[in-house]
């Protein structure tokens, strides 16, 4: 159930990183276009920056997702079963703290934030551009909460993730090249 949840979750986020890097794309080509011709827009500036922000930190949940923010899962592996266990629930304790004020204040600015307004695109109020902040960091939590067995159980057996996928990379490598061979040698 979990799992799939978080699959649910991933594509999710994943489609909305992939159509805000087609509307940001697509004003990028078209305000250089427009520019070219002489007649920039007044409002690319501000909305490239906003979506690029968005872009960022729903891409950085993303990467909560699949655990692939930096870490020091080398050293976790490195110490005893019972204390690596420990220190990575800790660690995990940490980041759901962190985001969960980071939700707080990120929710407490949209209050203020709500009176001002983008200055090219007055309608657009700055609290709509600044809820990306609580959103994603409600999100990285949720992420972080659905992900959190998988970090414990790696601790536990002592896997170190980082180091299991370029394991696996090499031996993909090897293998696609030892076929290669084989097929040299056929010939």
């Amino acid at each position: 159930m979990i799992a799939m949840i978080e699959r649910i979750l991933l594509r999710a986020i994943e489609t909305i990183c992939l159509l805000l890097l087609v509307i940001l794309a697509v004003s990028v080509v078209y305000s250089t276009t427009m520019r070219y011709l002489g007649a920039s827009p007044a409002w690319y500036d501000e909305i490239a920056s906003v979506l690029l922000a968005w872009l960022t930190y729903f891409g950085a949940a993303y990467a909560v997702f699949l655990r692939q923010h930096m870490g020091f899962s080398g050293i976790v592996t490195a110490l005893p079963k019972p204390l690596a266990v420990s220190l990575a629930l800790f660690s995990e304790l940490l980041v759901i703290t962190y985001f969960a004020v980071v939700a707080w204040y990120g929710n407490a600015v949209l209050a203020v934030a709500k009176w001002d307004s983008l200055l090219s695109l007055r309608w657009m109020t700055l609290d709509i551009v600044q809820s990306v902040i609580p959103i994603a960091a409600v999100i990285m939590i949720i992420g972080t909460v659905l992900t959190l067995p998988r970090a414990l159980r790696f601790a536990a057996e002592g896997i170190d993730p980082e180091h299991a996928e370029i394991e696996q990379a090499i031996a993909e490598a090897e293998a696609e090249n030892s076929a290669m061979a084989e097929k040299e040698g056929a010939k």
